[in-house]
């Protein structure tokens, strides 16, 4: 009988949708992106300057779980990374944060050629309040971005979708949300 229910009880939890939870932020463990199927890899929170602000958390999907950076950044696109705000931030301070992270983790060689797409992902940027949220999608016609509800078009392609995507895990500006995206910690 203690068998049969322990089975029961392992059915049950291998079968529900978990889902991912942080600093009070729920999000689903899987989402379906360009008609594939994604798992939710791991959640973190974004901590910048020395004092360790909470900025957001973010939730990055993938076709498959890794806690190998360099696994994840070879996974074929499509790619989803979901940020929910946990304070305002101005836009000022969003586009000079992807313009560091962007120059910090791809190639100068490479970069040249990317930036104009960066500025025009930029441009899709704005004053964000706490409680909204920035989702990006990595795709092979280039990123897409939901800046608090308001779609963009593909920008760029997909290898500025690969160059945006490695931001956080090439030279990463907070070592601590990589690990956390990576399922590390």
């Amino acid at each position: 009988m203690k068998k049969c229910l322990l089975g029961m009880i392992s059915l049950l939890l291998i079968s529900s949708p978990f889902a991912g939870e942080k600093e009070g932020i729920t999000i689903p463990d899987k989402m379906t992106l360009a008609g594939k199927e994604l798992v939710l890899n791991g959640m973190g929170v974004r901590r910048a300057t020395f004092f360790n602000i909470k900025v957001y958390v973010g939730g990055l999907y993938v076709s498959q779980k890794s806690t190998d950076a360099k696994a994840i950044l070879e996974q074929p696109l499509p790619k989803y990374i979901s940020m929910n705000f946990l304070r305002d931030v101005d836009s000022d301070s969003l586009t000079d944060a992807w313009k560091e992270g962007f120059v910090a983790a791809v190639p100068e060689a490479k970069r040249k050629a990317l930036m104009p797409a960066l500025e025009e992902f930029n441009k899709a940027m704005g004053n964000i309040k706490k409680e909204q949220t920035i989702l990006v999608s990595f795709l092979e016609t280039g990123v897409e971005v939901v800046f608090n509800g308001k779609k963009s078009g593909p920008i760029g392609n997909a290898e500025f979708s690969k160059a945006l995507f490695s931001i956080w895990f090439v030279n990463a500006r907070d070592e601590e949300l990589r690990d956390e995206l990576l399922g590390k910690i």
